[in-house]
């Protein structure tokens, strides 16, 4: 199977990143980065729409792929019918992915549903900003196709293929830039330690395959790094105020992701023994993982020599890569020097992941590879039907969709702001409402969702509007990220008083206020406000003629 039978290697991999995909389960758009990406999409598809809004117009979208993926869903088959088939696209695409790192790293591309198990469908599937949903994701994200691309670029290059693995990591520059210049990084390295010549040609094709992307986010991103006057700590006031546990994971997670490293470093010293080559690659490979680790260990979690660049660089991000090669690299150490004393280590630091990181799912995956590889002195016959029986799991069991992110009641609300008010309109709006700028097509004046931690000036504007809608309790002052914004939606409802809420369209510009009501609540009724729509958990006050 390994080289004689491409056609049940191609099944096998759809077989097992469908069996994934079923395991995970999927969750159906709009959810998450939905409601900041949808809209950056709808904007720069029809500039007139979002007029008002200038947290959403300083905001330079990176995620082009995103873009274009949404728009052939609005062309005709839908964004959810297309982003359904991309995030199975994507569970195929990496697990054929992993299969060529096994293959390229000398283990049986069999082992492939172990891999899975102990990288994929973990409780733990990356470390803090890695810590989204894994390399094989729930829900569609553009940063999946960048950790894919990037996957894709390890496999060509254990192959010997460097132009095609320039292609792939310029590929990821247009899903999601930040994690092309990880996997460039980690890529890069290997290959350097490996076959520095062939390293020239990986950059120079990589950089101008990914110049149109460097363009049109550069553009959009220098046009926004002015900010004259612009006051605003960007680690404190953004980065650290917006997603904490990015640069705080407990120490628990760190110590997870640690026999991780730990696993891929001593494969490396398995596989050197037998391929130097191979071992110069996984020594790179490792050693960027490394380095990245000691960026949120000693930088983001212990504080020291923190500075705006390595905060952007966020070093975590890649992490998902980490948990898939590193098992990768254990195992292909241990096939190549056999049973012994020397991959006892190997054994020992996987069996660990598997009592730290382990989950149910996991454990049906790795039951499932442990039967598979039992079936690799066989000849394909037996594969064949092992393979198929595999492939009709997940078409018998698929995966268990989510209910909508947003209720019924809350949509009822925007569709009838959508309906009911000018298309250039502003919103003061809770600041936990993501969904607001998707369902209701209308400018708002700020939320916490599209706060670009990254760009100066949007970000001091993001953070200026918000402590200026938001008055938050005493005993909610110091809590911050996306862990406070059912507090502070809740303070900024009790807050929603007739004469404050007035005082706040009168300071901002905005025609409307949207407030929150909690089950059972009669919303106030204002002298000088209307309320032109009201709901079951919204109510929306316009100033009175």
């Amino acid at each position: 199977m390994e080289t004689r039978s491409p056609l049940i290697a191609g099944v096998f991999a759809v077989a097992f990143g469908l069996m994934a995909h079923a395991l995970v389960g999927h969750v159906p758009f709009p959810f998450g980065d939905d409601f900041a990406y949808a809209p950056l999409a709808e904007y720069k598809a029809n500039g007139a729409l979002f007029a008002r809004d200038d947290q959403l117009r300083m905001f330079a979208n990176h995620a082009l792929v995103y873009e274009w993926v949404y728009w052939l869903g609005q062309s005709g088959p839908g964004v959810e019918a297309v982003f359904r088939v991309a995030v199975i696209a994507l569970a195929v695409v990496c697990a054929g992915a992993v299969m060529g790192a096994l293959g390229g790293f000398g283990a049986p591309i069999l082992a492939l549903p172990v891999v899975l198990a102990l990288g994929v469908l973990g409780p733990l599937d990356g470390l803090g900003r890695g810590d989204f949903g894994g390399l094989i994701g729930a829900f569609f994200h553009h940063h999946n196709m960048a950790l894919a691309s990037v996957l894709l670029a390890v496999a060509a290059t254990l192959g010997r293929r460097f132009v095609l693995a320039g292609l792939c990591l310029a590929g990821a520059a247009y899903a999601q830039p930040m994690t092309a210049i990880h996997g460039a990084w980690i890529v890069g390295l290997g290959l350097l330690l490996a076959q520095p010549r062939a390293t020239w040609t990986l950059a120079f094709v990589a950089l101008i395959a990914a110049l149109p992307a460097v363009w049109i986010v550069g553009r959009g991103v220098l046009v926004d790094a002015g900010g004259e006057g612009v006051q605003i700590d960007l680690i404190t006031d953004a980065y650290r105020f917006r997603a904490p546990h990015h640069y705080d994971p407990p120490w628990g997670d760190i110590g997870v992701a640690t026999l991780y490293l730990l696993a891929g470093w001593l494969g490396t010293a398995l596989v050197a023994r037998t391929d130097r080559w191979l071992g110069r690659f996984g020594v790179g490979l490792m050693l960027a993982f490394t380095v990245l680790h000691a960026v949120t260990l000693v930088v983001y979690k212990l504080g020291v020599a923190e500075t705006s660049a390595l905060f952007i660089l966020d070093a975590n991000r890649s992490t998902p890569l980490l948990f898939v090669l590193g098992p990768v690299i254990a195992l292909a150490g241990m096939w190549r020097v056999g049973v012994g004393a020397a991959s006892l280590g190997c054994g020992v630091v996987l069996a660990a992941i598997v009592g730290v990181n382990g989950s149910v799912a996991g454990a049906g995956m790795l039951a499932a590879g442990v039967v598979v590889m039992g079936l690799h002195r066989f000849e394909w016959g037996p594969r064949a039907t092992a393979v198929g029986a595999c492939l009709a799991v997940p078409l018998v069991f698929p995966p268990a969709t989510l209910p909508p992110f947003v209720p019924a009641e809350t949509r009822d609300v925007l569709a009838q702001i959508r309906a009911q008010t000018p298309q250039d309109a502003l919103f003061v709006i809770p600041v936990g409402l993501s969904s607001f700028r998707h369902y209701a097509q209308r400018s708002a004046y700020v939320d916490f969702k599209l706060f670009s931690v990254a760009q100066p000036a949007q970000a001091a504007l993001t953070r200026a509007r918000i402590d200026q809608v938001l008055t938050p309790k005493p005993e909610h002052a110091e809590v911050i990220g996306w862990p406070a914004i059912a507090l502070w939606d809740e303070d900024q409802r009790q807050a929603g008083t007739c004469e404050a809420m007035g005082a706040t369209l009168q300071a901002t510009g905005a025609e409307y206020y949207v407030r929150a009501v909690a089950p059972g609540e009669v919303p106030p009724t204002c002298a000088g406000l209307v309320r032109p729509i009201t709901g079951a958990t919204l109510v929306v006050y316009e100033a009175a003629e």
